[in-house]
């Protein structure tokens, strides 16, 4: 026998709640698929702060938004009060891990510049070298797309083995058209003004604060949805367990 009057009302509620919650949670990951194309995978760049990319961030919380959602769908639909209670318990672990990652995040925000700066130097050395083949390929997407070229600026490839020795920059740092193997040949010694200047580092800074508001709403956004989810699982959670025990 089924939860009756309101408790039939808020079963409803629940699920219906559940399921924009999923849609939702599939939209994230689709922004944050769509994004990851765009950045060619930055996060191969950053392996100590992988999440600092915009793409891998909603790509996770996409994910996790549609697992607990799917327990909140099926938990209201079928009257279950062990997978509602899961689902509750999901929501204030979640909440509470963003709660922890915000704190810690604004706490140790000056951190992360450094955190940057180290990674992208080290997959500097190990660019186009073997088994690199992927970070060679973020790179060369985050310079085209980015218009950038090395960390700080050009001249950081001058440390490098491979083009150090060569008194040159890889061709994704060419402008415009110019982008040939030969195009940065030279330019370490001679400075010339056929490749971007700007340092990826900065280009990386900017590229995140253009995502950081969309990034903040979504968040925000998310808070409230967990917020009235655990409310509404709750009250029925305990509406589901009264009228089983007075059954």
């Amino acid at each position: 026998m089924g939860v009756e009057g309101c408790g039939k009302c808020l079963k409803y509620l629940v699920f219906v709640f559940n399921l924009l919650f999923f849609i939702s949670g599939i939209g994230i990951l689709a922004t944050g698929a769509v994004l990851a194309k765009e950045q060619g995978g930055y996060g191969t760049l950053l392996p100590s702060i992988p999440l600092a990319s915009a793409a891998n961030l909603l790509i996770a919380t996409g994910v996790i938004v549609v697992i607990v959602a799917f327990c909140g769908c099926v938990g209201a639909y079928k009257e279950n009060p062990c997978l509602l209670l899961t689902f509750f318990m999901f929501l204030l672990l979640i909440f509470i891990l963003e709660l922890a990652a915000g704190i810690v995040g604004f706490i140790y925000r000056s951190d992360v510049e450094q955190y940057v700066s180290t990674d992208l130097m080290v997959g500097l050395s190990k660019y186009n070298t073997t088994d690199e083949e992927g970070l060679t390929t973020a790179w060369d997407k985050l310079q085209e797309i980015e218009k950038c070229c090395g960390v700080n600026n050009f001249t950081d490839w001058g440390n490098t083995t491979l083009y150090g020795n060569m008194n040159s920059v890889p061709p994704s740092c060419c402008m415009g058209d110019d982008n040939n193997e030969n195009c940065g040949n030279g330019v370490l010694l001679q400075r010339m003004p056929n490749v971007y200047t700007k340092g990826c580092k900065d280009a990386l800074k900017d590229d995140f604060s253009k995502y950081l508001y969309q990034i903040g709403a979504i968040g925000i956004a998310i808070g409230l949805f967990q917020i009235l989810g655990m409310v509404f699982a709750m009250v029925l959670y305990k509406k589901i367990r009264e009228q089983g025990e007075y059954a």
